[in-house]
């Protein structure tokens, strides 16, 4: 991962939806995931990191916003926008569910606070070559993707990661992956594999 990678104006333009959070107070926290339909109970909370796989919704003093992984760069990066998850999934009918994270250890202190500060952390992928088979069919391209997102509030930041952290142990991750990891230390960042830089840094 590049952490001093050059952002494209696209990318800069981007950046700019996810800067709106910056002033608002974070009144709740919702996570979606699809339906568990097995015996045991879901599983979510893993201390200094929640798995919120499908997206988050952050409800706000001046309306809501989510996070959801897109492919809007290259399959996956974060992306925020001013809507609820709920309006861009099918409820219900997919299987999908939703609890509120607001009452978590982690999310208690951080609420009722301004956004401080919003920064992107775009990776720099190289992609291919295609093949089929033997043959070749398309040339490698290199692809600029955010793949995480850094909020900070005055009790400590949180990020939000496009990755998918490997079933059963669950404490290998693969950058970029469809799901949304809710990380609350620059620790839990380093073990995912993202370098030391300003990103990471905590005050």
């Amino acid at each position: 991962m590049n952490p001093d990678q050059q952002v494209s104006d696209e990318g800069a333009h981007f950046d700019s939806k996810a800067a709106v959070l910056v002033g608002r107070r974070v009144l709740e926290v919702r996570y979606w995931d699809l339906h568990n339909f097995a015996d045991e109970p879901n599983t979510w909370d893993y201390g200094d990191w929640h798995h919120a796989v499908i997206g988050v919704d952050l409800v706000t003093d001046r309306g809501p916003s989510c996070v959801l992984w897109t492919s809007t760069f290259h399959p996956y990066g974060v992306e925020v926008f001013p809507t609820l998850v709920s309006e861009h999934i099918l409820v219900g009918e997919s299987g999908t569910e939703s609890w509120d994270a607001s009452g978590s250890d982690r999310w208690r202190g951080r609420l009722n606070s301004l956004v401080a500060s919003v920064q992107s952390f775009w990776e720099h992928i190289t992609v291919g070559p295609g093949h089929v088979g033997d043959v070749r069919v398309s040339d490698p391209y290199e692809v600029d993707v955010p793949v995480a997102l850094r909020i900070d509030f005055a009790a400590g930041p949180v990020w939000m990661v496009a990755g998918s952290p490997q079933y059963p142990e669950m404490r290998e991750v693969f950058v970029p992956g469809d799901e949304i990891m809710v990380v609350f230390t620059a620790e839990r960042m380093r073990k995912i594999g993202f370098p030391d830089s300003e990103f990471l840094a905590v005050s």
